[in-house]
């Protein structure tokens, strides 16, 4: 594929884009994307152009309290970050963390804009799906016990264990240490 069919593309799903979301001002600091509502809470040199914000908007967008926009090679990039009363909340996304995220992520003296959300929309958790989180737990070892009659763990001197893998699962295998001749 060469460039100017990926430019095509790219021009294509741009095009498509800016149909899907229309942004509506209210006044200077607030507007809405298809009805729903924002606030301008920081524009740091001119960062915010309506019509860009609009293409690079994405759904996804609206479950966060705070979207940051940068602009760097006139490339336009949005990150979200929530509320400390959010259930969503991650402290690594926490709006406290935005100032770092323009120091660290941004390049230095961009252009910026911060818009709070006023209508945050919380996704529905669904139930035992696919793609729903699972809470890490730590791996239970169970003991395997053959029939015939083995003395308690401790008691076990004469033998060793070994870890061994099998893909991505692993087992201990216990065997028994050689006696020593005399």
């Amino acid at each position: 594929m060469n460039r100017a069919k990926i430019q095509d593309y790219i021009d294509q799903r741009e095009e498509q884009r800016s149909l899907i979301y229309h942004i509506e001002k209210k006044d200077r600091t607030h507007f809405t994307v298809n009805g729903h509502p924002y606030e301008l809470v920081k524009d740091y040199r001119n960062g915010f152009n309506p019509e860009k914000f609009a293409e690079r908007f994405s759904s996804v967008l609206s479950k966060y309290d705070y979207i940051v926009g940068d602009w760097g090679y006139d490339q336009l990039r949005l990150k979200g970050f929530y509320d400390n009363r959010n259930p969503l909340f991650e402290p690594e996304l926490a709006a406290d963390t935005i100032e770092d995220y323009l120091f660290e992520y941004c390049n230095f003296g961009c252009a910026y804009f911060i818009l709070h959300n006023d209508d945050v929309y919380i996704p529905r958790q669904h139930g035992h799906g696919r793609h729903q989180r699972r809470k890490k737990t730590t791996p239970i070892i169970h003991e395997r016990r053959r029939k015939v009659k083995q003395p308690n763990v401790f008691q076990r001197h004469d033998q060793r264990a070994e870890r061994v893998k099998n893909g991505h699962r692993q087992k201990f295998v216990i065997h028994q240490r050689k006696k020593k001749r005399s």
